[in-house]
This record gives C-alpha cells, structure tokens and sequence, in this order.
C-alpha cells in the first residue's frame, strides 16, 4: 500500500478553462499537479508501481464552509496518480472510498492492489 499527504486539489470544475484554440488546462490545476506530484514522488521512497487493478481511498479535510461536492476531487486525484506513475490508468479502479474528514491538512490518499475475488 502507499499512502500519500497531499493539498486539496482543485474541484474538477476548476480543472480546464476555454481558450482561442479550445480547452486547456487551467493554471491552478498545473500549479497543484507540478507541487503535488513532488510531494508524491518524495513521499513514494522507491516503492513502485501499483500494477494493474487497484483500490482508491481518500480522506479530504473540508477547506470551508462552502458546500462542496466531494466527488470533485476524484479527477484531479487519479490524474496526478497516473502522472508519477503510482497507477497505470485510472480506467484501472475497482474500488474507490472517499470521505470528509475533520483533522488534518489537505488530502491523504491511500493505493493498494486489489484482489481477485
């Protein structure tokens, strides 16, 4: 299993903007992907891969009073996991567990492989 500790990423609402030419991604989304993925290669520690199948669980401190939806920040999440390459593919998923918490900073996200059952 790797565990990561991570800051809240951007709402999936945030993620892309328009542009001239069509969609790009916004600045706040490349800002949390480049200071995230650091976090996450250093928290990493030579553990490799998690290879095909995988199970997802996040814990998410509410940054506000605002309503939010929780399920926002799943996107965010798998793109960043794909991108240090923790996960192959987020079509990958077998299991995802998210929740709000209230201790804590930003996001902590646990991988582990799933098994065949």
């Amino acid at each position: 299993m790797i565990e990561l500790h991570l800051p809240l990423p951007p709402s999936k609402n945030a993620l892309r903007k328009r542009t001239k030419t069509g969609i790009a991604r916004s600045q706040r989304y490349e800002d949390w992907l480049f200071d995230a993925g650091f976090m996450a290669l250093a928290q990493r520690r030579g553990q490799g891969e998690i290879p095909g199948r995988y199970k997802l669980s996040i814990d998410a401190v509410r940054p506000d009073d605002k309503r939010r939806d929780l399920g926002n920040l799943l996107e965010a999440t798998e793109d960043l996991l794909t991108s240090v390459r923790i996960i192959q593919d987020d079509s990958l998923s077998e299991m995802i567990s998210m929740r709000w918490v209230t201790q804590g900073e930003g996001i902590t996200v646990r991988i582990e492989k799933a098994g065949v059952k």
